[in-house]
């Protein structure tokens, strides 16, 4: 038996080990998957975190905002996993919150 042969047959015997999807669980997978991968679509240009909402994720796939949920307990465990990094701070309130920061330290300049 060549080295390749082995390598092919310890392959098979270790996916032979993994435990098998029920239907349920593989739709679930596939749910998963698919919501990954609208987030990515979704959320692909900068400043659209903010824009596009769990809500409009579900609706691009066709399902529901609670079978997104069934995945991802938030909007930002959804973008960490879509995004592979944390989840952008641009919104209104931070802008406002630095905005006040800056004003704040402008008349302390002053």
């Amino acid at each position: 038996m060549s080295l390749k042969t082995e390598t092919t047959a310890q392959k098979t015997a270790a996916n032979d080990d993994a435990p098998k999807l029920n239907r349920r669980q593989a739709a679930k997978v596939a749910t998963r998957a698919k919501v990954v991968a609208a987030a990515q679509t979704l959320w692909a240009e900068p400043g659209t975190y903010e824009f596009w909402g769990i809500r409009d994720i579900a609706a691009h796939i066709g399902t529901s905002t609670g079978a997104i949920f069934a995945n991802f307990a938030s909007k930002a465990d959804l973008w960490r996993e879509a995004m592979g990094y944390e989840p952008p701070v641009d919104s209104e309130a931070v802008r406002a919150a630095l905005k006040a920061r800056a004003d704040s330290t402008v008349r302390m300049a002053a």
